[in-house]
C-alpha cells in the first residue's frame, strides 16, 4: 500500500457496522477493511475496502493483534470513530450516488481525533 490520503470516519448507531478486517500484529500486516456489506453503516461512510485503518476511536492499532481489535470493536456501543488511511486509487470523491459521500464538515468534525492519534503515534 502506497501514501494515501488520511480521512475520519464516523458511524452512529452500534453495531452491525456492515464491514470486515483483516490482518493485525501477529499476522504483520496492517489492519485492513477487507468487506464493506452493500446498503450497510460502513457502505455510505466513505470507507472502502482495502483502507488502512489507524485507529479506532482514538486507539491506535498498529500494536494490536485481530482478536484485540475484535474485542474493541465489541465494546463499542453507539460511536464509530476511525482514523482511516485511503488508498491511492479509491476516489470516494467520484461515488455513484453523491449522496453517500462525507461532507467536509464530517470529515473535518473529527480533527481532534486524526491530530490525538497521529500526534500519539509520533511520540511512541
Amino acid at each position: 500500500m502506497g501514501t494515501g490520503d488520511f480521512i475520519c470516519i464516523s458511524m452512529t448507531g452500534g453495531a452491525p457496522w456492515g464491514f470486515r478486517l483483516q490482518g493485525g500484529k501477529e499476522q504483520k500486516q496492517p489492519l485492513q477493511v477487507a468487506k464493506i456489506r452493500s446498503q450497510s453503516k460502513a457502505s455510505g461512510s466513505g470507507l472502502c475496502e482495502g483502507d488502512e485503518v489507524v485507529s479506532i476511536n482514538g486507539n491506535p492499532c498498529a500494536d494490536l493483534t485481530y482478536p484485540q481489535v475484535i474485542k474493541l470493536m465489541e465494546s463499542i456501543t453507539d460511536s464509530l470513530q476511525m482514523l482511516i488511511k485511503s488508498r491511492l486509487d479509491t476516489p470516494f470523491l467520484f461515488l455513484e450516488d453523491q449522496s453517500l459521500q462525507p461532507s467536509p464538515q464530517h470529515l473535518l468534525g473529527n480533527s481532534s481525533l486524526l491530530i490525538t492519534t497521529l500526534a500519539n503515534q509520533l511520540m511512541s
